[in-house]
């Protein structure tokens, strides 16, 4: 499910939560490299077709999962993943690695630079438990 988090509202953030667990302290790293936002649910799509702009994505690193968090324009927006509840496709190729986060709600694919290939098995590993 595609959440609007720009605003501080703790009922929403509480129902996110529900999903992914709550962040882990800042000292535990629990931030991603940098990937583009290649692909999506029709629902993710057509927000990002919004505007022109490459769409950068990160996820957070959470107890029980993570947030892939991006912007469409002054907002923010999330899908909290909870590890029990996804599929992970990692692969890397010469030009471009790709990441493929699979749910029942949300399917997404992001691409990464083949230098952080170490960095994001690593974050894979340490949010859902494989590489």
């Amino acid at each position: 499910m595609l959440w609007n988090l720009t605003y501080a509202d703790p009922d929403r953030w509480a129902e996110v939560y529900a999903i992914s667990g709550k962040p882990l302290p800042w000292w535990k790293k629990s931030g991603s490299p940098r990937f583009r936002l290649r692909d999506g649910s029709a629902e993710l799509k057509a927000l990002v077709d919004e505007t022109a702009d490459v769409k950068w994505a990160n996820l957070q690193r959470t107890q029980s999962g993570a947030i892939l968090y991006f912007r469409v324009r002054l907002e923010v927006y999330g899908v909290p993943w909870n590890r029990g509840d996804i599929h992970v496709e990692l692969s890397a190729c010469d030009q471009d690695g790709t990441l493929h986060l699979r749910s029942k709600d949300q399917n997404v694919t992001l691409a990464f630079a083949p230098g952080q290939l170490k960095a994001v098995q690593a974050f894979v590993r340490d949010a859902f438990g494989s590489a």
